[in-house]
């Protein structure tokens, strides 16, 4: 059951109720939203998000920053995956290399396609 301090609540009854209060219900949820993810926020940020009046516009602008670095990190760590290469000496260093290289991925839940990985590998490995 939700309180009327929880930010459901007022988001849900805003949405429920017609008439009059209506617009009210509406400021009181945007407000309290405001304030939730303000206060949930580093000094650092806040600084930056206190100045935004719509609770809609700090969401969405900290959802456009935070995917926006996602992106860039995997790119990242994907180019590191494919710039890897194999050199003469200390193999074994370089196999490691390339598991690293793959639990990076793993955690960033980027899935590449088996056959990719391995013909990547194998394009990579020395001739002989």
């Amino acid at each position: 059951m939700a309180q009327k301090t929880d930010t459901i609540y007022y988001m849900r009854r805003a949405e429920t109720t017609g008439g009059e209060k209506d617009g009210y219900n509406i400021l009181i949820a945007n407000k309290v939203c405001r304030h939730t993810l303000l206060s949930a926020l580093s000094n650092d940020l806040f600084d930056v998000y206190c100045s935004y009046k719509e609770s809609k516009e700090i969401w969405d602008s900290l959802i456009l920053k935070y995917t926006t670095e996602d992106v860039i990190k995997q790119r990242f760590i994907i180019a590191n995956y494919y710039h890897w290469t194999i050199i003469n000496f200390y193999i074994k260093v370089q196999i490691n290399e390339y598991h690293k290289l793959l639990e990076d991925l793993k955690t960033k839940n980027i899935s590449l396609p088996d056959e990719f990985v391995s013909e990547l590998l194998i394009e990579k490995l020395l001739e002989s």
